[in-house]
């Protein structure tokens, strides 16, 4: 009960009051950093902390409160800036102030991801389109190695057992059990394309055994214990079909039941929701982990989308101010569209995905905080979470470098003046520029646009 009575005190501390005044105020500041936050997460970030942090009436939080919500959001599965944005609605105004703050952060890159969906699908067909992203589809695999290198840094240079090691010149302080655990991660997504989620959680309980040993001894019981109940969850993932298929055989299952099951399973409304869902739950680090649960399931599985649709969808979410993960808007739209013929009903695909990627953010700040809050410097959790973190990056690279094929191969309507090249040499060259030009700061909508441009002139002139 104690324990009970602390997180109720601890939620209280945090969640404001709603009125109409506090929540129009929510809906306007979120709106605007919607339609001008380009720059990617840390500019949303830092603007929040530069307009709503302070210690008079006027401001939401205050330091102390403002950095605790940013390290729980950081520690949530989720885009951690959109998680942010919730979270101060929700200390401005209580959940319904998370609510309004979340749906009108989202809310201008919904509508401009849903318009330049259109655009792509209606027009994609044109030569001048087509030459424009034959200079996208390179940037964006550029872009997504030049963040994977910098959230490399971030996720190797975490843990308590750092050293200092020389890479292409250059000093930098890496755990070397948790490199390991990256170059996995790289190897299994790339040789055997495995369910993300059983990646991250065997890589987190392999951190713990890695940099927890005392710990690991001194629990050996429970830990058989998890390791055999997380064996089992990751055998019937992988082995799902088949240990159905034997279930129905031996099991009288009710025909109303089955029907009923498979009815629902075969409904893509339903499936697009469930596996939104279930992607928002599991993107630890930021949005650019939704890569290998797209490139797994959406391009492999499902056959929803090709996968150089899937990278132009990235660089349409990355031309918007708001999170990449809206490329998730991309998808439900495009599945939409090919299945029934109709623009608006890709629409509402849209916005079935959208919705289905972000609930689990509103869930997440508004109901899990206080546990997180209180857990999150347990040495155990931060050794699992060093561990995931390490992983969704080598996953990332991983389910990139599978994709770069497609972004660099010698295609139908490829310029004459490279078609007999083994690779694209065009494209290598403007995905290499955009990795350099990318660490150093230059901002992702102008090498996408940049890039385009460069495509098209490319196709003029060659």
């Amino acid at each position: 009960m104690a324990t009970d009575d602390a997180d109720t005190v601890a939620v209280d501390a945090y969640r404001g009051e709603p009125s109409r005044a506090r929540l129009v105020e929510v809906a306007l500041f979120f709106l605007k950093l919607g339609v001008v936050g380009f720059g990617g997460p840390l500019v949303h970030i830092a603007m929040m902390e530069d307009e709503l942090v302070g210690e008079d009436e006027r401001g939401w939080a205050d330091d102390e409160q403002f950095a605790e919500g940013l390290a729980v959001c950081n520690t949530l599965p989720g885009p951690a800036s959109t998680q942010l944005g919730i979270f101060m609605g929700w200390v401005r105004a209580g959940r319904l102030g998370a609510l309004v703050a979340g749906v009108s952060f989202m809310l201008p890159t919904f509508l401009i991801v849903v318009g330049l969906s259109y655009v792509y699908f209606e027009f994609g067909g044109l030569p001048s389109v087509r030459a424009f992203f034959y200079g996208v589809n390179p940037v964006v695999i550029g872009l997504i190695g030049g963040a994977a290198l910098s959230m490399g840094r971030s996720a190797l240079g975490a843990s308590d057992g750092t050293r200092s090691v020389s890479v292409a010149g250059h000093e930098a302080t890496v755990d070397l059990r948790l490199a390991a655990l990256l170059v996995g991660a790289l190897a299994a997504t790339v040789l055997l394309d495995p369910n993300p989620v059983v990646e991250f959680a065997l890589a987190g309980a392999l951190a713990v055994a890695a940099l927890r040993p005392r710990w690991l001894r001194a629990n050996a019981g429970r830990a058989v214990l998890v390791a055999g109940a997380g064996t089992a969850v990751a055998l019937t993932l992988a082995l799902r079909d088949r240990l159905f298929d034997a279930v129905a055989a031996r099991v009288a299952v009710p025909a109303a039941v089955a029907v009923a099951v498979g009815a629902l399973w075969s409904n893509l409304w339903v499936r697009l929701a469930l596996f939104m869902l279930y992607t928002g739950s599991f993107i630890f680090g930021g949005g650019l982990v939704l890569i290998p649960f797209i490139e797994t399931f959406v391009v492999d599985a499902f056959g929803w989308l090709t996968g150089t649709e899937f990278v132009d969808g990235i660089a349409i979410g990355q031309l918007t101010p708001g999170p990449v993960v809206m490329t998730t808007a991309f998808v439900g739209y495009k599945l939409m569209l090919d299945t029934y013929g109709s623009v608006g009903l890709g629409v509402v695909g849209a916005f079935v995905a959208a919705f289905g990627a972000f609930a689990p953010s509103f869930l997440f700040v508004t109901l899990a905080f206080p546990f997180v809050a209180r857990v999150r410097e347990n040495s155990v959790v931060r050794a699992a979470l060093w561990g995931v973190n390490a992983a969704v990056v080598g996953a990332i690279v991983g389910a990139t470098a599978v994709l770069a094929v497609d972004a660099f191969a010698v295609v139908p309507g490829t310029p004459t003046a490279v078609a007999a090249w083994p690779v694209d040499p065009v494209r290598v060259a403007l995905a290499t520029a955009t990795f350099v030009l990318f660490g150093r700061d230059v901002d992702a909508a102008y090498l996408i646009v940049g890039g385009g441009l460069l495509g098209a002139a490319v196709f003029a002139l060659l």
